[in-house]
């Protein structure tokens, strides 16, 4: 053997640059130490998470890969935990081998020092398997992100865990946490401390310990730029600005998801000046009456997501407002689409609407512009706008990609002949119909032909569409979409 191949930077050098040939990994391991080494440094930098940035050009060992090796051999195990830096229990394998949550018994015997991305993904048996007392284990001290999004039993045991032992921890999410025991003390204690945090989503995980002393903690952490939380109460923001303390309020958020009401929101521009991405739940809220006017408020917003409570009120100028108001807004959504939210029977579920028409959807097409990507709306009405509006959209908002708005149309008469303007980047269509209207004004039973030739017009008008639906449509309106998907199908095999 050269004398070369005893160097580790050279090995080193060799492996990186073979490691995607398949195999390549595998033999190295019996090739020498050295080589050996190396080659459990890249191939188990990542066990179950296929997707990450550090592993595209290998394959990656799976949680049942390691956790076999527990049950042979835990000293051996441990050899190669000990290289492991991202460990995610990941869905996707559950058709080929038992749920992933299922191993943490062996798992839970080893040390994973180097230890920095963990994620636990939902999952059938998730709520169960994924228990505080287990997850705790993994807080190990050079974790940087923990993410777990469905659990169970999770208490201030993990909080504390934490604050002691995991100084460089930055993002943290707890989603979908069943019988949580986290109290309010415990987490505000912990959100006095943790000063790394950039990233933290407590809405789905946190609601029974959630307090105004919380929210103070969290709004004076330095580096925070993303939140999600659950709702704001009222005056919070009021009194947090009153308080008696120099340390700044929100520094560095530039990404907020949340509930709170219109009055909250209008003191929020002049807290978080640069927010940049806002999502609004407002369910828990009285009815919101000028929620876009408010929004319009923040000039860098790009993204702006808002699922209404019941017998809310916006207004179409307001809609336009925001347009002109944000020249950087990307995605546009609210309504009941947004979130399919569970609201009760018979309320009305979506926001009423004031002042809009065609002419008015042509001026929001004109401000919003190219930059605009993705467009969603959902109204208590869908008569109010015509296959005009998404002409204006495919003429001033060349660049929209997705795009679910409510409308009422005559099939026939829309796609008859080559379309003035198409939206070229559009790939998901979603008409939002009134079903009474369109039993009373569009029941036709057209013929085939007439339906086919429309669907290849359709795919004139959106080249690149690949998904497309309608709701509150008739017999004839499901027929229409059908013939549409196939068409796409047809063209795109």
């Amino acid at each position: 053997m050269h004398h070369a191949l005893l160097l580790p930077e050279i090995v080193a050098t060799i492996v990186q640059s073979e490691s995607s040939s398949p195999g390549f990994l595998h033999t190295c391991l019996f090739i020498s130490k050295t080589f050996s080494f190396e080659a459990c440094r890249i191939l188990w930098y990542a066990c179950g998470a296929c997707e990450h940035e550090e592993n595209e050009e290998h394959a990656t060992p799976k949680i049942i890969n390691l956790a076999r090796i527990v049950i042979q051999n835990v000293t051996r195990a441990q050899y190669y935990a000990d290289f492991i830096h991202v460990l995610t229990f990941d869905k996707r394998f559950e058709a080929e081998c038992r749920d992933e949550a299922s191993w943490h018994k062996e798992l839970v015997s080893l040390q994973f020092p180097q230890l920095q991305h963990f994620t636990l993904h939902e999952s059938v048996e998730a709520t169960e398997r994924n228990t505080g007392d287990m997850i705790i284990h993994y807080a190990q001290p050079n974790i940087e992100a923990f993410v777990v999004y469905q659990g169970s039993g999770i208490s201030d045991s993990l909080l504390e865990k934490f604050t002691k032992s995991c100084p460089r921890l930055e993002i943290l999410e707890l989603s979908r946490i069943s019988a949580g025991n986290i109290s309010r003390d415990g987490l505000t204690r912990f959100c006095n401390e943790a000063h790394a945090l950039t990233y933290l989503a407590i809405r789905a995980g946190a609601y029974t310990s959630w307090s105004y002393e919380a929210f103070e903690a969290i709004a004076r952490l330095p580096e925070l730029t993303y939140l999600k939380i659950p709702d704001v109460q009222d005056n919070w923001f009021y009194s947090i600005c009153n308080t008696d303390s120099s340390t700044p309020i929100f520094p560095s958020l530039q990404e907020l998801h949340t509930g709170m009401s219109d009055q909250e929101l209008e003191d929020l521009p002049g807290l978080v000046p640069n927010l940049y991405e806002l999502v609004l739940d407002l369910r828990n809220f009285p009815r919101s009456n000028n929620i876009l006017e408010l929004a319009s408020n923040f000039p860098n917003l790009t993204l702006l997501e808002i699922t209404f409570g019941v017998e809310s009120r916006v207004s179409g100028y307001d809609l336009l407002l925001l347009a002109r108001k944000c020249p950087l807004l990307e995605s546009l959504e609210f309504g009941s689409y947004v979130r399919r939210a569970p609201y009760p029977s018979g309320c009305r579920c979506c926001p009423s609407i004031d002042d809009l028409s065609d002419d008015l959807i042509d001026e929001v097409a004109r401000a919003l512009g190219a930059r605009i990507l993705l467009l969603r709306i959902t109204l208590d009405t869908s008569d109010l706008l015509t296959w005009q509006s998404i002409l204006s959209l495919a003429q001033h908002c060349r660049n929209l990609q997705d795009l679910a708005i409510p409308c009422d149309f005559d099939w026939q008469e829309t796609m008859n002949g080559k379309p003035k303007y198409i939206l070229p980047a559009l790939n998901s269509l979603y008409l939002i119909f009134d079903r009474n209207i369109r039993q009373i004004r569009h029941a036709n039973d057209y013929e085939e032909e007439t339906i086919e030739y429309s669907a290849s017009r359709m795919f004139d008008f959106a080249p690149e569409l690949s998904r497309f639906g309608v709701k509150g449509g008739n017999d004839a309106d499901n027929r229409w979409a059908a013939k549409i998907r196939r068409y796409y199908d047809s063209v795109s095999q």
